[in-house]
């Protein structure tokens, strides 16, 4: 019994620092002094936007990332001392997506 209530309070935990899809998220401690947006194909669900946010989010220099599945759009806060806009098409293309610098 104690084993499934621990597993559902991790589900809870997990939930609730997944939040809703596109929703910005904090991703370290990380200080941003750069924002870009990529314009990401390929993806065919919230889950596939949520999985990339996840891999941004992850990555050394990367403050904050939210994906957008219907604009199809990554918002990405960073910290171009440690990382590159490069290297973060690079990890959205590592997941198995197709990713261009967005135009302001």
């Amino acid at each position: 019994m104690k084993r499934i209530v621990l597993v559902l309070s991790m589900l809870g935990a997990v939930a609730a620092a997944a939040g809703e899809p596109g929703t910005p998220q904090l991703a370290t401690n990380t200080v941003a002094n750069a924002t870009n947006r990529f314009v990401v194909t390929g993806m065919s669900c919230n889950g596939c936007a949520q999985g990339i946010a996840g891999e941004l989010k992850r990555t050394p220099g990367v403050a904050f990332a939210s994906v957008s599945f219907s604009n199809k759009l990554a918002t990405v806060a960073y910290d171009t001392n440690r990382i590159s806009t490069k290297e973060l098409r690079k990890v959205i293309v590592e997941a198995g997506y197709e990713a261009k610098l967005a135009k302001p």
